[in-house]
């Protein structure tokens, strides 16, 4: 595949594409991978992190190199804009608008058991109060929604539960999760770990409620997750 087209050998049609989170490991790498290999305008947001302030506006490491020396061959293609959602700064909402697509990675997801037991509220907030207005604000405009998750939000299979000698256990039909069929079963309330999944599912079904063609629903998968921080 040529930069610049697509896998059928076609040239790509620029489009501007609104990414929130981009200063994480999946968003910085998505930048990076847009401004390289096509012709598209992306416009970063990320929150504020006083711990990595910069000389260009506090935006994280993770996409600092993609955003100087300001004579890189994508120039102008590349936007950064510190704005939390969590402070209610609507600025977001003229972005999305401005924007062909949405893309959501903002997320809490700790995967260290300790963490996940000590950031609940934090995960709740981040990952379905936070994304609330996002998805409000792409339906009411009718602009097309990526939401990123992860296979958390499946929950266990209903193998897990049974006894280990019980031979249903063998059976695919109880221990494989499938997307359209899992009955997503997570834990008990005193049981935090769950905080997250049950967050990410809730953004899913809101997604799912608003019902039209224009909003997207991505999981992705992390099978080592325990070195990475989303």
């Amino acid at each position: 595949m040529a930069k610049g087209e697509d896998l059928d050998g076609r040239p790509i049609k620029p489009i501007t594409i609104c990414m929130i989170g981009a200063g994480g490991f999946i968003g910085s790498h998505l930048c990076e991978k847009l401004m390289k290999e096509t012709p598209h305008t992306v416009l970063a947001l990320d929150v504020y992190d006083e711990d990595k302030i910069s000389a260009l506006d506090g935006y994280d490491d993770k996409i600092k190199h993609l955003l100087e020396p300001y004579t890189v061959e994508w120039k102008g293609r590349l936007q950064f804009h510190r704005i939390n959602i969590k402070d209610g700064d609507s600025r977001f909402e003229e972005l999305i608008k401005k924007a062909d697509l949405t893309i959501n990675l903002a997320a809490t997801c700790t995967p260290a058991p300790a963490e996940r037991n000590t950031r609940t509220r934090d995960t709740i907030y981040s990952n379905f109060m936070d994304a609330v207005p996002i998805v409000k604000c792409c339906s009411e405009n009718k602009k097309r929604l990526i939401h990123f998750s992860t296979s958390d939000v499946y929950g266990e299979t209903i193998g897990s539960y049974l006894p280990k000698d019980d031979p249903l256990r063998e059976d695919t039909s109880f221990s494989v999760l499938k997307e359209d069929m899992s009955p997503c079963i997570l834990g008990s309330i005193g049981n935090i770990r769950w905080a997250y999944a049950c967050a990410q599912q809730l953004t899913e079904r809101l997604i799912y409620g608003e019902h039209f063609c224009l909003l997207d629903n991505i999981r992705i998968i992390n099978v080592s997750l325990a070195k990475k921080e989303l």
